[in-house]
């Protein structure tokens, strides 16, 4: 199998927001020989422009989703050799999963074809990810040669054959250097900074660093936040960058932010799996519950964070506590008498340890009673049992995939030896599974035929714990090279290896895009596991061929982990934040949902193949082109007088803000005047003294082009609007533009932008497209599909969305509704009530959608309804909670007006669409109705 790359949107935008901050802002050198590149010898001789890249630098995060920055966060440091350097620091933020490393080569290939660089560095903290990267270049190899036909490029690795001496010598090809923090960090001991046994011949005596930095190359950094130390920060500064462009999932240090894909915007988008948990809680075996997270020193006296059960009005709940000498579980469990007796004597450090009085030790990380081996069964068994599910699915919707599940083995010996138990327990539930799933047993695989095991090893094959220490990088490496030289082998059906068994040390820098099941088999706890096991099946999966499948239906990752939803959940949140993902745009981490609520929705065979969906699939199925036309001189006299502006007439002077409110304490001494009780005065006006008049048609362009709904309008066009504001008769708004200029602008471009759109529906016209675009009823209505709806909760008992079954001889086109509001789920219900007349309906799913000025929307139902036996009508229906389009967000009212024009454009006749409640039913004729005809 060959993994087949396409251009992806998000993955262009990326590059783009690099490429583009350059723009005129990096200058080659003059001098460079006719014929070669100007980079071939290094970017010494190049210029930054800083004015004009900190202007870019404006202008690009302006259209990003990240703060505007108009200043440069240079890297300052004094290198390892004792010079002082200060670079540019971009930084590129992905979720894991949507193509990191493609990207970053892509945008130097792209910085090479336009601007003639020729030396990057691609700095790296792992053997792992260094092996990922090459990996990358290995497989996008005839990709990239295609996409940058005139870029040549080669790619090697510090350390390994002549790759430093390829690097340093001038070539008009571009170089690439993969290359290890730990090559760099270490002036002492790395060869890197040694001089030559002897010069060169050209009397050329510099050490391998220093060669590096004569390049002055373009670093790029995958996964800084490994490199935030004093000491890396120098190792960075001694490659002498010409710039440095960091790329991770979770930036530390964003230095400038250019771009952010977060991870719930990736999932929404579907450019990764979403992310589904099953957790398996520890019953209890008659023994006393002691789970040690970790030791910490408070005020020079160690301290331990536990947890054990504790009474409650609802039987033992898993509880944390402090733990301290004299402690007394059995108090502290709220008399639970199996901990009786169990007082803490002392605690430990190296190894971190608790020790009570009758003797029982407990280390950080582990947990006593409970029985590991019945949690692994279960997790093996669900892991099985998804697995066969899933890859049923798959089967039947007809997509040629291959299905993975990857467990992590903490120690060797529990799947290797004679005292290994996983192999055997594997097998065993693998045969009842399969069974269970009713599969007949002479078509049952050989179960050991279906795993294979990725453990580190020695030169001599002796399988080895790590823990991924350095000391363990050799061992390590084996592992990975095995790992991604099988990595397409085992994508292939028509290799029974479905299983991987991998060690829990090589968590990190590899994945495999077909995983849809991961399982942590462990004897000790860690709080930095959860990213790293989603983020081995994050990616999305391929096909046989090779290519990527994007079909949210089947795009989901389970992690079967030994804890609660709510722990993982949590505690997924934590170490994303920790690492310091938790975005200013409020985007924490991935959103997890909990499997063992999802739900399994089929689509009906008979009601798909019925005459009367095939007639109101051929009605509504058809994709449309919209044109608009706007009148400039009309625009300009409507927002002249549009009520929108009358805010203009409130704007004041800029002043400072006064504050007061008394302060009311608690019992403890803290203060809890609430926020509501604050009064706000306004203080001294700010005066803006010797600076320019503010250029009020740019500041209002800019808002129509960067808002949410982006507008473009010619520049005439806005000086005219803005001019008949400042002299419309009997309003006074031109003397409040120097007040606030920006609030201002603001104003009169959110009133140019609901204007110009109201002109747009009036003068909007729709075009059916080439009826091969057309939707697909395969595509839009899945056979099969999974949901996992919110489930009903303290203080939201009844959620607004979710999924309930349909009755068994109804006209929903699925055995479940699907419904996002209360109002849905009422609406469908008076459907499935009035048999006399609806034949059939379908709540569209999302993936059918209509196109708008305002963007895609997605109506909620298609139906056939059958009047009388005299007409059959087929509708579309868009419910809310309202018929006044005024009460709705101003975007949704547009939206549907838009649609209203599409559905009127049908190649076989305007399809009926309307607007409606729960409580007006369809509406037919233009009467309010309920649904089952009768006037409301």
């Amino acid at each position: 199998m060959k993994f087949r790359f396409d251009d992806q949107p998000h993955q262009s935008a990326a590059v783009a927001a690099v490429v583009d901050l350059f723009e005129g802002a990096l200058v080659p050198p003059r001098d460079a020989l006719a014929g070669q590149a100007a980079g071939a010898d290094g970017h010494a001789a190049f210029g930054l422009e800083r004015e004009i890249l900190v202007d870019n630098l404006a202008a690009v995060t302006a259209r990003e989703s990240v703060t505007v920055q108009r200043e440069l966060d240079l890297l300052t440091e004094t290198d390892l050799l004792g010079v002082a350097q200060a670079f540019p620091n971009f930084s590129v933020e992905m979720e894991t999963g949507t193509g990191k490393t493609y990207v970053y080569i892509s945008t130097a290939l792209r910085l090479a074809e336009q601007y003639g660089l020729r030396k990057f560095v691609i700095l790296v903290h792992s053997i792992a990810i260094r092996a990922g990267v090459v990996k990358t270049f290995e497989q996008t190899e005839e990709h990239f040669r295609a996409k940058y036909p005139n870029v040549p490029y080669s790619w090697g690795v510090l350390g390994e054959n002549s790759a430093l001496s390829d690097f340093a010598e001038p070539s008009s090809t571009v170089q690439f250097l993969v290359a290890s923090v730990q090559s760099l960090d270490k002036p002492n001991k790395n060869t890197l900074y040694a001089s030559a046994e002897q010069p060169q011949l050209w009397g050329d005596d510099l050490t391998g660093v220093q060669q590096i930095a004569k390049a002055r190359p373009v670093v790029l950094i995958d996964e800084p936040q490994n490199m935030a130390t004093l000491l890396r920060r120098q190792a960075i500064a001694t490659l002498n960058p010409l710039v440095a462009l960091r790329y991770s999932a979770t930036h530390k240090e964003p230095f400038n932010l250019v771009h952010r894909l977060g991870p719930k915007q990736a999932a929404e988008a579907g450019l990764v799996k979403r992310v589904s948990v099953k957790g398996i809680v520890a019953g209890e075996d008659g023994k006393p519950y002691v789970r040690l997270d970790k030791l910490r020193s408070v005020r020079k006296r160690l301290m331990g964070e536990a947890i054990i059960d504790r009474a409650s009005a609802n039987g033992a709940r898993r509880t944390p506590v402090v733990l301290q000498n004299g402690t007394d579980l059995f108090e502290e469990s709220g008399g639970l008498a199996q901990y009786r007796g169990l007082v803490v004597e002392g605690m430990e450090r190296k190894p971190d340890r608790v020790i009570f009085e009758n003797g029982l030790t407990v280390r950080a990380g582990q947990e006593t009673g409970v029985d590991h081996l019945a949690v692994w069964r279960d997790q093996i068994r669900h892991t099985i049992r998804q697995h066969l599910s899933r890859q049923g699915q798959i089967d039947s919707m007809g997509r040629d995939v291959k299905v993975l599940s990857l467990f992590f083995v903490e120690h060797v010996a529990d799947y290797v030896g004679g005292e290994a138990v996983l192999p055997a327990m594997f097998d065993e539930l693998y045969r009842e599974e399969w069974l269970r799933a009713g599969n007949a047993v002479d078509d049952m695989p050989n179960p050991a035929e279906l795993r294979v095991a990725y453990f580190p090893s020695t030169k001599t094959g002796i399988l080895k714990d790590t823990a991924g220490r350095a000391s363990d990088a050799e061992y390590e490496a084996r592992a990975y090279q095995e790992i991604i030289a099988n990595k397409e082998l085992i994508l292939d059906r028509a290799n029974p290896r479905a299983f991987i068994f991998s060690h829990s040390a090589l968590k990190e820098g590899w994945d495999n895009p077909n995983v849809f099941q991961v399982g942590f088999l462990r004897h000790t706890r860690s709080e930095l596991e959860r990213r790293q096991q989603i983020g081995r099946g994050l990616r999305l999966p391929v096909d046989q061929s090779g290519r990527r499948v994007m079909d949210p239906s089947m795009n989901r990752l389970t992690l079967i982990v030994d804890e609660s939803f709510t722990e993982f959940r949590d505690g997924l949140n934590a170490e994303y934040v920790a690492s310091g993902g938790a975005g200013g745009d409020g985007d924490s981490g991935p959103e997890v949902e909990d499997a063992d609520t999802e739900v399994t929705v089929r689509r009906r065979p008979a009601l798909f193949n019925s005459p009367e969906f095939a007639e109101l699939w051929t009605r509504i199925r058809y994709k449309a082109r919209y044109r608009v036309t706007v009148d400039p001189a009309e625009l300009v006299a409507v927002v002249a007088k549009s009520e929108h502006l009358e805010e203009l007439a409130f704007i004041e002077r800029r002043a400072n803000v006064v504050q007061s409110a008394d302060l009311v304490y608690d019992d403890t001494g803290q203060v809890i005047t609430a926020d509501t009780t604050v009064a706000e005065s306004r203080g001294e006006r700010i005066v803006v003294v010797g600076q320019r008049l503010p250029d009020v048609v740019q500041l209002i362009e800019d808002q129509l082009q960067y808002g949410k709904f982006p507008l473009q309008l010619t520049r005439p066009t806005i000086v005219g609007i803005v001019r008949a504001i400042l002299t419309h008769p009997g309003r006074d708004y031109a003397r409040h533009v120097l007040d606030d200029p920006d609030r201002w602008a603001r104003i009169v471009a959110s009133a140019i932008r609901v204007e110009t759109i109201e002109q747009m529906v009036q003068g909007v016209t729709y075009e059916p497209m080439d009826e091969e675009s057309w939707w697909d009823a395969e595509v839009v209505f899945l056979e099969v599909e999974s949901k996992n709806p919110p489930q009903p909760m303290p203080g939201n008992p009844d959620p607004q969305r979710g999924v309930v079954p349909a009755p068994d001889d109804g006209a929903n086109l699925f055995d479940h509704v699907d419904y996002d509001s209360h109002v849905e789920r009422s609406f469908a219900a008076k459907l499935e009530n009035d048999r006399e007349h609806v034949k059939l309906f379908a709540k569209l799913p999302r993936r059918f959608k209509v196109r708008t000025p305002v963007g895609e929307y997605s109506p909620d139902w298609a139906i056939v309804y059958d009047e009388d036996g005299a007409q059959r009508l087929y509708l579309v229906r868009e419910t809310k909670g309202t018929r006044n389009l005024a009460d709705l967000e101003w975007d949704e009212a547009m939206r549907i007006r838009f649609a209203k024009r599409h559905f009127a454009a049908g190649p076989e006749g305007a399809v009926d669409y309307e607007h409606t409640t729960d409580k007006h039913g369809l509406l037919l004729g233009g009467v309010t109705e309920g649904t089952g005809g009768e006037a409301a």
